[in-house]
């Protein structure tokens, strides 16, 4: 029979070796963007300038829902030293609206961090390709959830950037069913001050400029699709 002491002290070894496997769980897996290789060398001043919203790909279900809402969308690219300063601008109630944002630099080239409010944390931001005069290919993630999308210089969309983007897509698990093409007219490239929001934010469906707010409170993210924020 065992002493009340030896009994004690199994007891004390049997919590502690318990303690011990729950502690040894196994690590969380990698974010979807931690595994996206950004353009080698990237340039940020070659990356300046203007580019037009021509497709995302998203599992959001609200950007699938409201697509056929979906506005012409611009950006404007400035560097501040190795971070961006992005503009995006779009109509909504048919005016002109910008929103201007600062990708920070996180010490890797082509891999930047918008530090944006809400339990949902900030948006990490790859670019994933691009030529610099044509396309560019980027990738956006919030809460895990990993957009990619596709802009150009101009239009028309050449057929061999819409095939580097189908492969990026399907790479990210993602399938034409996620993706949804954006309008190829009227597009904004200019806002009055009236019209311009500092900052974090996004259009209420799907985060991709598809719905029509009445006010810039109303101007709220859903999903990571489109970062503008």
């Amino acid at each position: 029979m065992l002493t009340p002491s030896i009994a004690a002290l199994l007891t004390l070894l049997l919590a502690s070796s318990s303690l011990g496997q729950r502690a040894r769980r196994p690590p969380r897996p990698a974010s979807p963007i931690s595994t996206i290789q950004p353009k080698a060398n990237f340039d940020t001043q070659q990356f300046a300038g203007t580019w037009l919203l021509v497709a995302v790909a998203s599992p959001c279900r609200y950007l699938q829902e409201q697509g056929h809402r979906a506005e012409a969308t611009t950006l404007h690219v400035a560097p501040q030293g190795s971070a961006m300063a992005v503009s995006t601008f779009r109509k909504l109630d048919g005016i002109c609206w910008a929103v201007r944002q600062l990708y920070g630099d996180t010490g890797r080239p082509g891999r930047f961090l918008l530090q944006a409010r809400g339990a949902r944390g900030p948006v990490d931001m790859v670019v994933g390709d691009t030529d610099y005069r044509g396309f560019a290919v980027l990738y956006l993630e919030r809460a895990r959830q990993l957009s990619v999308k596709l802009y150009v210089r101009s239009l028309p969309v050449s057929d061999s950037f819409l095939s580097v983007f189908e492969q990026r897509v399907q790479e990210a698990n993602l399938t034409e069913d996620h993706t949804l093409f954006f309008p190829k007219y009227g597009f904004c490239t200019a806002a009055d001050q009236f019209h311009t929001l500092d900052g974090e934010w996004a259009a209420p469906a799907g985060g991709v400029g598809m719905g029509v707010p009445r006010a810039p409170s109303q101007l709220r993210r859903v999903c990571a699709a489109e970062v503008r924020r």
